[in-house]
């Protein structure tokens, strides 16, 4: 009996340590299917409606909310928002705060977007944004953009 015993905790301890090992091993890699949550970099390209290059950074949190910042202070403040989706194809909305070359407040952006998950690291997608006026006045559609992302990864030192 006591023998038993002797060669039955080894196994027990043996077995807690593989499936320790193999249950980190799972939620440290990326999922099977790709998510947006993380921490994204992005480049939209120039188009007519927006003739400069911008990079933003993006945060997709696992609760559904959204946040942005870019280079190009005429884009507007750091973004807000929301998204949906799963799979491969996701939705989002935000609303950036805008302001004139001496810091006045002009009105606002509100941003709608599609994204398609091409891998687990990089996305691309479209986007459009209208304007509201400090008159409360919507120019729909008045930018329109394509983007594309990869996945901010974690750097050694």
């Amino acid at each position: 009996m006591h023998n038993k015993r002797i060669f039955t905790i080894p196994i027990v301890i043996g077995l807690l340590a593989v499936l320790a090992t193999t249950a980190f091993a799972a939620t440290r890699d990326h999922p099977a299917s790709p998510t947006v949550v993380g921490t994204w970099k992005m480049t939209i390209a120039k188009t007519a409606t927006s003739p400069e290059t911008n990079e933003t950074m993006q945060t997709f949190f696992a609760d559904g909310n959204y946040l942005e910042t870019n280079n190009n202070i005429k884009a507007g403040s750091t973004g807000q928002g929301v998204w949906i989706g799963s799979n491969n194809n996701y939705f989002y909305t935000f609303q950036v705060f805008t302001s004139d070359e001496k810091g006045n407040y002009t009105g606002k952006r509100i941003i709608r977007g599609a994204i398609h998950m091409d891998g687990p690291d990089h996305f691309t997608g479209k986007a459009s944004a209208d304007v509201v006026d400090l008159a409360g006045k919507v120019t729909k559609n008045a930018f329109s953009a394509t983007f594309e992302a990869t996945r901010m990864e974690v750097e050694s030192p």
